[in-house]
């Protein structure tokens, strides 16, 4: 008798294991694979679900060329706007029709490689590698006309302001009795002349539009008839800017070659 009781004791402890074990594999979550990953960090090894990411991951080129910011249009709409020559000068020296000038600084299409790339050539439009984006190359003579788009330019030349740009007037002898000069000294790199229409609203509003502007100072008579007859020069037509800009700039290389020129 004990010995038909242990059986069947048993055989009910068998049944009820084999119930919990099925009830245990149903609560179970479903079944996903499995990886061992390395940390990086400290070295560990660590048991992962889910999809190995594959190690052979080809770089996208065009991912990185794609993420470039193509700036040259806004560039070129901001120094058309302070160019001594007018926009029709300035796009018949490009090879490009007034409209398309137009259209292309105001994003509105692109223009043929050829002509994209005469255009920046004549305006000094740079690609910088480092930056990632076209930049003001210079030197130039701008003109102040419009407020925001000589904000624009002189922030794009100076490095976001880092310049101490300043009105420069004979030491002996009668200013310019038309314009007002400002030098743009940024540090180690050459320097850019403004000019301002004396008697504008605009002139008056040089040292809130120009970062950093450090008021007026009297130079030698030579060296601001030099500047009077570069920008002279300079407004001749559109190609000869930054042509006369560079001679300018080579006449005076030791005065803000690794420093800031701070003329007397």
């Amino acid at each position: 008798m004990a010995g038909v009781t242990g059986a069947i004791a048993g055989a009910y402890s068998d049944r009820w294991a084999r119930l919990e074990m099925s009830s245990w594999e149903t609560s179970l979550p479903p079944c996903k694979p499995r990886y061992l990953a390395l940390d990086g960090f400290d070295g560990s090894t660590w048991l992962l679900s889910g999809e190995a990411a594959p190690e052979d991951i080809v770089e996208d080129d065009d991912f990185w060329a794609d993420s470039d910011y193509d700036n040259a249009a806004e560039i070129a709409k901001n120094l058309v706007a302070c160019w001594p020559n007018p926009p029709a000068e300035i796009a018949r020296r490009a090879g490009i029709t007034l409209r398309e000038l137009q259209w292309f600084t105001l994003g509105k299409s692109s223009l043929d490689p050829h002509a994209r790339f005469d255009l920046e050539a004549l305006l000094g439009i740079e690609y910088d590698e480092r930056m990632g984006r076209y930049v003001e190359a210079g030197p130039y003579v701008l003109i102040a006309h419009k407020p925001l788009a000589l904000k624009e330019v002189y922030e794009g030349i100076s490095g976001g302001g880092d310049a101490r740009p300043c009105e420069i007037v004979p030491r002996q002898g009668a200013a310019d009795p038309s314009w007002r000069y400002v030098l743009i000294n940024t540090y180690g790199e050459p320097p850019s002349l403004v000019m301002a229409p004396r008697g504008a609203k605009i002139t008056e509003r040089l040292p809130e539009l120009l970062m950093n502007y450090d008021g007026v100072r009297a130079v030698a008579p030579k060296f601001y008839q030099d500047v009077v007859s570069t920008c002279a020069r300079a407004c001749r037509e559109p190609a000869a800017n930054i042509r006369e800009m560079k001679n300018f700039v080579k006449r005076y290389k030791e005065h803000w070659v690794d420093c800031s020129w701070q003329p007397e």
